[in-house]
């Protein structure tokens, strides 16, 4: 029998949600594709972006933050965006796992 695993809730910095809502701006991508490229529920990324809930899932966040970073390596996004986006990458980064790149 398969041992339920507990949801890893971690708080959010403002300076993530200014990088998730500028890089979404920058590439054009609406909240809602986001949202389906990173199978998370309806409305999401407004209320990760408005900071309507202080702490979320921590795996919800990660896939959001990989669907932004692959589509920054796709589109023009400036070198102190693509930084902050690193940093904002690697405060979620699960603990022992190297950060995606």
């Amino acid at each position: 029998m398969a041992t339920p695993t507990r949801s890893e809730f971690i708080a959010v910095p403002e300076e993530t949600r200014r990088v998730v809502r500028e890089l979404r701006a920058q590439l054009g991508l609406s909240r809602a594709t986001i949202e389906k490229r990173a199978k998370v529920g309806t409305d999401y990324i407004k209320r990760l972006e408005l900071g309507r809930h202080p702490n979320v899932e921590a795996a919800r966040l990660r896939r959001v933050l990989q669907v932004i970073q692959q589509a920054a390596e796709r589109g023009k996004v400036s070198a102190p965006l693509t930084a902050r986006l690193a940093r904002a990458v690697k405060a979620v980064a699960q603990p022992g796992k190297p950060a995606a790149r």
